[in-house]
Parts: C-alpha cells; structure tokens; sequence
C-alpha cells in the first residue's frame, strides 16, 4: 500500500534545499542536507498542513522559518528537496 507524502508527526524529514544545488556554491557546500523530525503540524481552516515544525538534529537550512516552518504542500510537491522517512521507510 502506496503511503501518502503529507507529513505526520514523528517523520523524519531529509532536506537538500535547492539553494544547496545552486552553482554558485562550491562543491563542499552542495551536498548539505538537513535532518529533523516533524513535531507540530498546523492546519488551516480548510484542513490544509499550513505550517509544519522541524526539530532539528543540527542547525535548520536557511530556507526554514522557525516561526512559520514549512508549507506542507512544499514537503508534499518538492520530491528533489524534502525526503520523508515514515517508520524506517523511504516514502517516494
């Protein structure tokens, strides 16, 4: 069974911003890549996930408010920037 890409609490998140594939950057700096865990999720009227929370393992990429997180619509669409892990898994 094909697991949705919305976000849940406890995911673990994988992030590669794209300001990170940019070829501006040098090589070292490219590959950076973000991990945290979703720990709030916030809907909007329409049920939307309007702002989803990342504790972070490190430091959060530049590209992440802590006051408003991220859309989750992004995490959803963005396949080449978000990687969701559900309970050890890859989701695709």
């Amino acid at each position: 069974m094909r697991q949705s890409r919305r976000p849940k609490l406890g995911d673990m998140l994988v992030v590669t911003p794209d300001y990170q594939r940019s070829q501006w950057l040098s090589r070292d700096r490219r590959g950076d890549q973000y991990v945290g865990i979703v720990y709030e999720i916030r809907l909007d009227k329409w049920g939307h996930q309007n702002n989803v929370f990342v504790r972070w393992q490190i430091d959060p990429p530049r590209n992440y408010n802590p006051h408003y997180g991220y859309a989750g619509t992004n995490i959803h669409n963005l396949r080449s920037e978000f990687e969701i892990i559900r309970n050890g898994v890859s989701i695709p």
